[in-house]
């Protein structure tokens, strides 16, 4: 048993810092020895294997690793160059994505569209090889995608009017990557096709100030909780 001189009292299970004045044990009087015999509060953790999992993710992943790589290098022994390959990876992999974390997980609402959004943005940027013009990712995809979201979540929000402060994160991060396309066609000085991404903007920049100052309290406490901070 290990013992804390400063706090006078015995400590019956394992550590190495006193649970009440954060004292280091060895350096007041307990061995190492003494620390490794004690016993712990709660039994090691086995080794957990990366892949351990349902059947459906290991055959999904390993399959999704195998034609991937199938598609680059024959891609690359055709061509010298890998353009479309991207296409089909990552549009495999967000349905794997789509299934796991957005129709099978246990999340609200919000949270699914939040990551939905994310996945998509990824699997729209890979069209950029293929299409005649890849502004229009800029001009118009991204733009809908996000203006869509947004306004999905707020429509729910608006019904669950009760609880929407579990929801608060996720219309800011959405409405924040409304901003995304207009600064990237600003970049490229795109001035002709920007109309569409700037009302995108404008709308998630609207929905992010009136989101604050309806629940600044309310969203910095959960961002406290979230972070631990």
């Amino acid at each position: 048993m290990l013992r804390c001189p400063y706090c006078h009292v015995n400590i019956s299970t394992r550590t190495e810092v006193c649970p009440l004045c954060h004292t280091r044990l060895t350096d007041v009087g307990n061995s190492k020895d003494d620390v490794k015999h004690t016993a712990r509060a709660y039994p090691p953790r086995s080794d957990t294997h990366t892949l351990q999992g349902n059947l459906f993710d290991k055959i999904y992943l390993y399959s999704w690793l195998c034609l991937s790589v199938s598609f680059l290098i024959a891609e690359g022994v055709m061509t010298k160059s890998v353009k479309y390959a991207w296409i089909p990876i990552s549009a495999l992999l967000y349905f794997y994505i789509l299934f796991r974390l957005v129709i099978r997980s246990g999340e609200y609402f919000p949270q699914k569209v939040t990551a939905h959004a994310i996945i998509l943005t990824v699997v729209i940027y890979t069209l950029r090889s293929v299409l005649p013009e890849p502004v229009i990712i800029f001009s118009y995809l991204l733009p809908t995608l996000y203006l869509v979201s947004t306004v999905a979540i707020a429509v729910f929000m608006i019904i669950n009017f009760r609880r929407p402060n579990r929801y608060l994160l996720n219309i800011i991060t959405v409405a924040l990557m409304c901003s995304i396309p207009f600064i990237v066609l600003m970049i490229l000085r795109e001035d002709n096709s920007f109309i569409m991404a700037l009302i995108t903007m404008v709308i998630g920049l609207a929905v992010i100030i009136g989101t604050i100052a309806a629940k600044a309290k309310t969203i910095l406490s959960e961002l406290k909780r979230k972070f631990h901070i």
